[in-house]
C-alpha cells in the first residue's frame, strides 16, 4: 500500500491544476492576466529533493507526456520539459541545503524556465505574436503570483508528506 502513495500524490497534484482553473473566478481581470497552476511542477521539484532526479525525471517524463495529450496540442512539449527540470532540480539540490527556502526558490524558478520555454516554442511554430514584454506582464508575473500564493499554502504539508513516504519507503 506505501508504494501509491507517492503516484497518488503526483495525480492528485496534476489533477488539481485543472480542477483549480474550473473553480478559478472568472472576470474581468481574468480576461486580461493569465494565471497558470503549476502544481504539479512544484511536486515534481520537491519530489527531486526529496527523491533524487532520476525518480522524479520517470514522473515529470509521464505526467509531462499526460499533459502534452490531455491539454496541448503538439507532443513532447511538456514531456521533455519535465524531465529535463526534473533533472536539473536533481542537480541543484546537491549544490544546496534542503530547507523550505531553496525548495520555493528551486520551484518558482522551474515554473519561469517552463513557462519561458514552452513561449519560446509557441512563438517559434508561431501560435503567438505576444512579445516577451506582453508575456512577461500579462501571463509570468500572475502565475509566479498564483504559485507563490500555493507554496505559501501547501509547500510545508507537501515537503512533510513527502518525507513521509520517504521514511516509509526506507523502512521497507
Amino acid at each position: 500500500m506505501n508504494k501509491w502513495r507517492l503516484p497518488f500524490l503526483a495525480v492528485l497534484c496534476f489533477v488539481s491544476e485543472s480542477i483549480f482553473v474550473d473553480v478559478w473566478p472568472k472576470g474581468d481581470l481574468y480576461v486580461y492576466y493569465f494565471f497558470v497552476p503549476r502544481f504539479f511542477l512544484v511536486f515534481l521539484v520537491l519530489t527531486a529533493m526529496h527523491f533524487g532526479g532520476t525518480r522524479a525525471m520517470g514522473y515529470g517524463f509521464i505526467f509531462g507526456f499526460l499533459y502534452d495529450c490531455v491539454y496541448t496540442e503538439l507532443l513532447g512539449v511538456y514531456a521533455f520539459a519535465y524531465t529535463l527540470i526534473a533533472y536539473l532540480a536533481g542537480k541543484a539540490v546537491k549544490w544546496f541545503h534542503q530547507n523550505w527556502f531553496v525548495a520555493s526558490l528551486l520551484s518558482l524558478s522551474a515554473i519561469v524556465l517552463l513557462d519561458s520555454y514552452v513561449y519560446g516554442i509557441q512563438l517559434l511554430i508561431g501560435r503567438t505574436d505576444w512579445s516577451f514584454s506582453v508575456f512577461w506582464e500579462r501571463r509570468l508575473w500572475p502565475t509566479l503570483l498564483l504559485n507563490l500564493a500555493f507554496l505559501l499554502a501547501f509547500s510545508y504539508p507537501l515537503e512533510r508528506r513527502l518525507a513521509k513516504i520517504r521514511r516509509s519507503e526506507q523502512e521497507e
